[in-house]
This record gives C-alpha cells, sequence and structure tokens, in this order.
C-alpha cells in the first residue's frame, strides 16, 4: 500500500475530538450526580433521570433528525451540532433550577444524536477505501478514550471547582472541537437520501434480528443502573467523596473492551464471545455486594462493566449485519438506539430502587437483568441461520 494511501487525514481525529467531547459529558454524571442533587435540592434518584432524558432523546430522535436533516450538507451539520452541544452544556453550568438543567439536556442528547452518526460519514469519506475500518475505529475511540482521561477530568473539576464547572469544561472542549472543523475545512459530502422511519425499522420484523436487540438493550440496562448510581454505590460505602480515580476503572474497561472486542469475535466466533463476557459481567453485578467493599474490588467491578459492554458491541455488529446485510446501516443505528434507551431504562431503575430500597438492591437487579438478556439472546440463536454459530462473523 503506497504511504500516502497508508495514512489517515488529520481531520479524522478533530472528528475523534467531537466524540471525545460528547463522550466526557455523557459519563461525567455518574461523578457529580450527587452534588447536582444537593445543589438543586432534589433527590439524587430524581436528578439521575437527566440521564434518561439524554438517553431517550438520542435514542428516539436520530432517526427523526437524520431525516430531517438529509437536504443539508454533512461538513455544516457536523459543525452545527457540535456548536449546539456547546451551548447546551453553558446552559447546564449557568442551570438555576433542575428543569433547566433537564431542558438543556435534551437539546445536548439531540445534538449528540445528528453528530455522531453523521462524523462517521465523513470519516468513512476522508479515510483510504483500504484504510476505512481504521478511520471510523479512530472516531469510536475518541468516546472510550474520553472514559478514561474526560471523565476522571471531569469529575475532579466538579469535585473541587463545582459541577456547574463540569459543564464548562464539555463546553469547552466541543467549542474547540467545533471551531478546528471549521478552519481544517472537511470535505464537502452533500446530502444523502434517508431511509423512510418504515424502511429503518423493517429488520425489527425478523425475530432473529430483533430478539439480539432486545438482548442488547437489556444489557445496556443491567450496566447503566450500577455506572449511573456508582457514586452513590461506591462512593458513600468507600467513604469517598471524589470517584474520579475510580471511574477510571470503568473507563480502561472500555478502551480494553472497544479495542479487543472485534478481534476476540474474529479468534472464538462472535457468539461465545458475547455469552462468555456477559456471563462473566452478570457474575460481576452479583458479586459487588462482596467485591465492591473495598477500592481495588470496586475498580474492577467497574473495569469489567464497560469491558463487557465495550467488546459486546462490535461482535454485535458483525453478526447482526450478517443476519441483515441488505440493512447494514439501519442495523447499526438499532444496536445504537438499545444502548441509548438502555441507558436511559437503568437511571429510571436505578432511581425507582433508590427511593424503595438500599444501594445495595441495584446490583442485583442489574444482575437479573442482564440474565434475562442471556435467556433471550440464547433463544434468538436457533433462529438465525446454523452456520452462524460455531465461528461468528468475520468482520
Amino acid at each position: 500500500m503506497p504511504a500516502a494511501e497508508a495514512r489517515l487525514d488529520a481531520r479524522i481525529f478533530l472528528l475523534a475530538l467531537g466524540t471525545f467531547a460528547i463522550g466526557t459529558d455523557v459519563f461525567v454524571i455518574a461523578g457529580i450526580l450527587p452534588a447536582i442533587a444537593r445543589d438543586l435540592a432534589v433527590p439524587v434518584e430524581a436528578a439521575g433521570q437527566i440521564v434518561t432524558l439524554y438517553a431517550l432523546t438520542y435514542a428516539l430522535g436520530s432517526p427523526l433528525l437524520a431525516a430531517l436533516t438529509a437536504p443539508w450538507r454533512k461538513e455544516r451539520v457536523i459543525i452545527l451540532a457540535l456548536a449546539g452541544f456547546a451551548f447546551a452544556d453553558a446552559v447546564c453550568a449557568v442551570a438555576p433550577n433542575f428543569l433547566v438543567l433537564a431542558v438543556a439536556r435534551v437539546l445536548a442528547g439531540s445534538c449528540a444524536a445528528l453528530y455522531a452518526p453523521t462524523a462517521y460519514a465523513l470519516a468513512a469519506a476522508l479515510a483510504p477505501p483500504a484504510r476505512r475500518g481504521a478511520g471510523l475505529a479512530a472516531v469510536a475511540l475518541g468516546m472510550t478514550s474520553a472514559t478514561v482521561f474526560g471523565v476522571p477530568l471531569g469529575a475532579a473539576i466538579g469535585h473541587r471547582f463545582g459541577w456547574h464547572v463540569t459543564f464548562m469544561f464539555g463546553m469547552t472542549l466541543a467549542a474547540c472541537a467545533a471551531m478546528a472543523l471549521a478552519y481544517w475545512r472537511l470535505p464537502a459530502l452533500g446530502a444523502t437520501p434517508a431511509p423512510r422511519l418504515r424502511e429503518r425499522f423493517a429488520p425489527l420484523g425478523d425475530r432473529a434480528v430483533l430478539l439480539p436487540l432486545v438482548a442488547n438493550l437489556l444489557w445496556s440496562t443491567g450496566n447503566y443502573i450500577i455506572y449511573t448510581y456508582s457514586a452513590v454505590l461506591f462512593g458513600a460505602r468507600l467513604g469517598l467523596d471524589d470517584i474520579a480515580l475510580l471511574l477510571m476503572g470503568y473507563g480502561c474497561g472500555g478502551l480494553a473492551g472497544s479495542q479487543l472486542g472485534g478481534r476476540l469475535a474474529d479468534r472464538v466466533g462472535a457468539v461465545p464471545l458475547i455469552l462468555g463476557c456477559v456471563g462473566v459481567n452478570a457474575l460481576n453485578m452479583a458479586a459487588i455486594d462482596f467485591t465492591g467493599g473495598s477500592f481495588i474490588g470496586a475498580f474492577a467491578a467497574l473495569f469489567m462493566l464497560a469491558f463487557s459492554g465495550w467488546a459486546v458491541f462490535p461482535a454485535q455488529q458483525t453478526r447482526l449485519l450478517a443476519l441483515a446485510p441488505a440493512h447494514g446501516g439501519v442495523v447499526l443505528s438499532l444496536i445504537s438506539s438499545t444502548i441509548y434507551i438502555g441507558s436511559a431504562s437503568g437511571a429510571a431503575i436505578g432511581g425507582l430502587l433508590l427511593a424503595h430500597a438500599a444501594p445495595p438492591a441495584l446490583p442485583i437487579a442489574a444482575a437479573i437483568v442482564v440474565v434475562l438478556g442471556i435467556v433471550i439472546f440464547a433463544t434468538s440463536l436457533g433462529r438465525a441461520r446454523r452456520d452462524e454459530w460455531p465461528t461468528g462473523t468475520s468482520k
């Protein structure tokens, strides 16, 4: 391969800066949730519903926004989305009450739903044909690296200066990414016809595709029951006001899972990888009451929580793409939607549990939800092609 073709366009990494900003903003909430609740005089379980609002906005708004912005040029959409995201974070930073904060999170979720798929499309256009996979992975790396670097830094800023400043930090990241992309001009990528909503949801008519998506939603729900309230679950127990270092366990797990998941799926097969990772994570959740009593134990629990989710993600992508090759883009968007709906459901269920039970109920409920997902996923295997089970699907 010629050297010129081997190199990735530097602007792809600017797109990754945008996903880094969005990822930091999304995941840092877990570290500052008690402070938000205390300052705005709402119960922590009520404050957690800003995660629900953001996630539902992203999941449900993505197909609608894709249709609405189809006539727009994609390089303009990307800058507009980041600018809107920065504005939403600025409103969060000065929110005088919970209602204003909630509305600002809905705006942030809408902008993130517009930015992410457009960023992937632009990365594919910028990368040489032989390195499109690497270009897409570079953009995704912005999200996973946010959990390692951006989230602990944002949580530490919130602990030291207040949660308002954490949102100012997120605003600064998004604004810098928008200005950088405006300065180093993106290629002109014109309007593309968007599938109709009926076409977007057509794969849901195939139970071999539908059941794994339901399982994915349940696995995400279980993860976010714990992650959203990790400051409540681990912070109080360990006597930590600042859980920034603890959240690095989640970040390291996500980074490792995102990088190893696809490779492991190619070696052992998608189905064995999925069942292995999710099964171990269910045990991890069930044991948190015993393992989460020390910093190392809590760090390891959060590591496995993120590793499972990110390792399973590419395995699910490749498997469902093979089962519904005619609906590739739609299937990928549906997988992302299940993750965000799961995060919304997890935040909502966790909030209800905290309102009526003690924090140790959270990991038990999460384990039950994840096991239910395993059962549904196993049921789907008999409906898939028989030759797909032993070896999985290569990427």
